[in-house]
């Protein structure tokens, strides 16, 4: 009898963690939930919620973000900057443009299809772009591998990728009517702001490809309120407000204790 009991609370034991697995990660891009290759889980960085408390001269980073900032919060930026601090914003699609603008800054983010026939990869929008600018984010990096890019416009260039380069417009894979080869830029700074069309640098895949950029960005924090490294899981989100809320940790775990102290209190009597 003992033994069917182990065999059944072992085969309980191994569902549950099979259950809290598939119900605590996502494949959603960009994801801190998301172990997969193209997640963020294995991205090295603190994520903060709150922009008025960032730490003075540290670096904040900016993943693809998909919500608007609200002015305080990017007075909040704006002072962060002014008092020596970084932001390193990462995006591909356009989506950080009315943020740049609303900083003052005269870069821009102008989505498109990269291509390159100068690659280590067959994919065309793989390939590596060319450390052209002097910041300590590229000490002692040559080159960094870069997936599907954006052109980035204004500021000083801190990475270009080479004269082989054209915008697959019609996405066929070559150069065709009205596309052209040309170096273009797609890492450029302002100051302390450095705007990098490529969120998917941060991804897991990428982050062996490009080992000393990832060191050199530490330590990092993450805007986890802007950023898309969130979930719409219901089950991640409600496991993520328990974990921020120390009494709501306490109270579960009383409710966990209690029935057990109960059953040993009625076995000792």
């Amino acid at each position: 009898m003992q033994r069917e009991t182990r065999v059944v609370l072992l085969v309980l034991l191994l569902a549950g963690g099979a259950l809290y697995l598939h119900t605590t990660t996502t494949t959603e891009e960009f994801s801190r939930h998301n172990i997969g290759w193209n997640g963020t889980s294995s991205l090295p960085a603190e994520e903060v919620r709150d922009l008025a408390r960032l730490d003075p001269g540290s670096t904040l980073l900016l993943l693809a973000p998909d919500r608007p900032f609200t002015p305080e919060e990017v007075g909040y930026l704006r002072a962060f900057l002014d008092g020596g601090g970084r932001v390193i914003i990462a995006d591909e699609e356009g989506a950080a443009n009315p943020l740049l603008a609303d900083l003052g800054s005269e870069i821009r983010v102008r989505p498109g299809n990269l291509s390159s026939l100068e690659r280590d990869y067959a994919h065309p929008g793989l390939f590596r772009g060319y450390v052209v600018g002097n910041d300590t984010l590229f000490a002692g990096v040559e080159t960094v591998l870069l997936n599907r890019p954006a052109e980035v416009e204004g500021g000083e260039p801190l990475i270009e990728t080479s004269v082989f380069t054209w915008d697959d417009v019609d996405g066929d894979g070559r150069v065709g009517e009205g596309e052209t080869f040309g170096r273009s830029v797609v890492c450029a700074r302002e100051g302390n702001l450095i705007v990098i069309g490529d969120a998917s640098l941060f991804i897991n895949a990428m982050l062996p490809e490009n080992p000393k950029f990832i060191e050199n960005l530490q330590p990092v924090q993450i805007d986890a309120v802007h950023s898309r490294i969130g979930s719409r899981n219901p089950i991640i989100n409600t496991l993520t407000w328990i974990a921020e809320r120390p009494p709501a940790v306490a109270a579960i775990a009383a409710l966990a204790i209690l029935p057990v102290a109960w059953r040993f209190g009625r076995k000792r009597e």
